[in-house]
C-alpha cells in the first residue's frame, strides 16, 4: 500500500513540475514585455515628451531674474579737493528683472508639446504591439517547428522499420533489389527533412530567446512515456488557442482605421506640421515684450549714498530683413505637411490591405484545415489499407512507400495551416490596434 501512494505521488509531483514548467502565450508575452530593450526605451521617451509639455506651460510665466553685487574702490586724485589724499568706497548693487513675453508663439509651443505626447503615447503602443506581436511569432513558431521536427522523426522512424523488413523480404525472394533502393532512398530523404526540422527548430528558438531573453520551456508530454504530438498533428489545438477577433471584416476594418497607432501617431505628426506652418509664420509679424526693472545701488559715488532706479519697458521689435530665412522656413513647413499627409494617405491604403488580406486569408485557412483533417485520417486509413494489402502481396513496398510519404506531407499542411492561421489571426488584432494585454485579458 505504501509503495502504491509513493508511486502515487511521484506521478503527482511530476505533472504538477510539468505544470510549472510548461510553456504559455501569456508567459512568452509578459517576459518579452519586461525583457526588450525596445519597450523601455519608448518609456522613458514617452517620460521626456511629458517633460517637453510641463516646460512648455511655463512659458506663460514670466522671467525673473535677480542679480547683486558688492566691492571696494579706492582712487585718488592729484590735486585732492578732499581732505584725504583718496576715497574709499563700497559700491553695492541689487536689482530685479521681470520679463513678460506678449508673443502666440508659447500657445502654439504648448499645442506642439501636447500633440508630440500623444504622438508618443501612440509609438509607444505601436513598439509594445511590434514586440508582443514578434513574441507571439516566436512562440508558435517553436511550438510549428516541433510539431514538424516530430512528424519528420515518425516519418524517418517509419521508414528504417520498413526498409529493415523490406531487405528481410529480400533475402527471402519476395521481392526485388529495386524495392530495397526505393527503401533506402526514401529513408534517406526522410532523414534530410529530419535534419532541415532539427536546423529550423534552432532557428525558431535563437528567435525566441532573442525577444523573450531566456530560452523556451515547452513541455511536450502528456503522460511519462506518450509525447502528445506523436499521436496525430490535430493535438495542435491543445496548445493553439485563438485569440477573439473582430466578427466582420468592415467591423475590423473600421477598428483599424481608428485606433492603429502608427496611423495616429502619423495624425499627430500631421497636426505638428500644421503648428509649424503658423509658427513660421509668425516669423513676419512683430513680436512684443513687456519688461520691467528694480534696481538699488549703495555708496556708487562719493556724493550718493543711495540710489533706487524703477523701470517698465514695452518692446516692439518688427522683422524686416533676415537673409529670407522666414520664408525658407515657411515653405518647409509647409512641404513636411504635405509629406505626412501623403505618409497618413499611405498608411490608410497599407492598413486596408493588412487588414482584408489577414481575414481573406483566415477565411481561406479555416476552409483548408477542415479538408487537411479529412486528409490526415483518410491517408492514415489509406496507410493501414496498404499495408495489410502488401502483407498478403497484393501491394508493393513502392505502394507502402507512397501511402506513408502521403500521410507525412499531409500532416506537416496541416500543422503550417494552423500555424498561419493563429499568427494571422494576432496579425490581425495588431493591425486593428487591439494587440495588448488588456485585450487579450493577461495581467503583467
Amino acid at each position: 500500500m505504501l509503495k502504491i501512494n509513493i508511486k502515487t505521488l511521484i506521478v503527482i509531483l511530476f505533472f504538477c513540475f510539468n505544470d510549472i514548467r510548461a510553456e504559455t502565450l501569456n508567459k512568452t508575452l509578459i517576459d518579452s514585455y519586461n525583457y526588450y530593450p525596445d519597450i523601455n526605451k519608448s518609456k522613458l521617451e514617452l517620460r521626456n515628451k511629458k517633460k517637453d509639455l510641463s516646460i512648455s506651460k511655463t512659458d506663460f510665466l514670466p522671467s525673473i531674474d535677480l542679480s547683486m553685487s558688492k566691492g571696494r574702490t579706492i582712487s585718488k586724485s592729484f590735486p585732492d579737493t578732499s581732505r584725504y589724499g583718496f576715497d574709499e568706497l563700497n559700491p553695492s548693487t541689487f536689482d530685479i528683472d521681470i520679463t513678460q513675453p506678449l508673443g502666440a508663439t508659447k500657445y502654439l509651443n504648448l499645442k506642439s508639446a501636447q500633440n508630440s505626447l500623444k504622438s508618443a503615447k501612440y509609438s509607444d503602443k505601436s513598439i509594445i504591439q511590434g514586440v508582443l506581436y514578434r513574441a507571439t511569432l516566436a512562440f508558435y513558431t517553436i511550438l510549428k517547428e516541433n510539431f514538424l521536427l516530430d512528424v519528420a522523426k515518425k516519418n524517418e522512424r517509419n521508414l528504417k522499420i520498413k526498409l529493415k523488413a523490406t531487405e528481410k523480404r529480400f533475402e527471402f525472394r519476395d521481392i526485388t533489389k529495386t524495392d530495397v533502393f526505393q527503401a533506402k532512398a526514401r529513408l534517406a530523404e526522410a532523414e534530410s527533412k529530419s535534419i532541415e526540422a532539427e536546423n529550423n527548430l534552432d532557428i525558431a528558438i535563437s528567435e525566441y530567446i532573442a525577444v523573450v531573453g531566456r530560452e523556451p520551456e515547452i513541455n511536450w508530454y502528456e503522460s511519462i512515456d506518450e509525447k502528445v504530438t506523436t499521436s496525430n498533428p490535430k493535438d495542435w489545438s491543445k496548445f493553439g488557442k485563438m485569440p477573439n477577433t473582430p466578427p466582420t471584416m468592415d467591423q475590423a476594418l473600421n477598428l483599424a482605421l481608428e485606433n492603429n497607432p502608427e496611423l495616429n501617431k502619423l495624425r499627430y505628426e500631421l497636426e505638428n506640421t500644421l503648428v509649424s506652418i503658423k509658427k513660421s509664420s509668425l516669423n513676419f509679424f512683430p513680436e512684443f515684450t513687456l519688461s520691467g526693472s528694480y534696481g538699488k545701488s549703495i555708496e556708487s559715488s562719493r556724493t550718493i549714498n543711495r540710489k533706487d532706479s524703477y523701470q517698465v519697458t514695452a518692446d516692439v521689435t518688427v522683422p524686416l530683413f533676415n537673409k529670407g530665412h522666414n520664408f525658407y522656413n515657411l515653405e518647409k513647413s509647409k512641404d513636411s505637411s504635405l509629406a505626412i499627409q501623403e505618409a497618413v494617405q499611405s498608411k490608410k491604403i497599407n492598413l486596408i490591405h493588412e487588414v482584408k488580406s489577414s481575414w481573406k486569408k483566415m477565411e481561406s485557412l479555416k476552409s483548408s484545415i477542415l479538408s487537411l483533417e479529412a486528409s490526415v485520417e483518410s491517408n492514415q486509413v489509406a496507410l493501414d489499407g496498404v499495408s495489410k494489402e502488401a502483407g498478403v502481396g497484393t501491394r508493393t513496398t513502392l505502394n507502402i512507400l507512397d501511402a506513408e510519404k502521403e500521410l507525412t506531407q499531409a500532416e506537416a499542411k496541416l500543422v503550417n495551416s494552423r500555424f498561419q492561421l493563429i499568427t494571422s489571426a494576432y496579425s490581425l488584432l495588431k493591425s486593428c490596434g487591439l494587440l495588448s494585454f488588456e485585450y487579450l485579458g493577461i495581467k503583467k
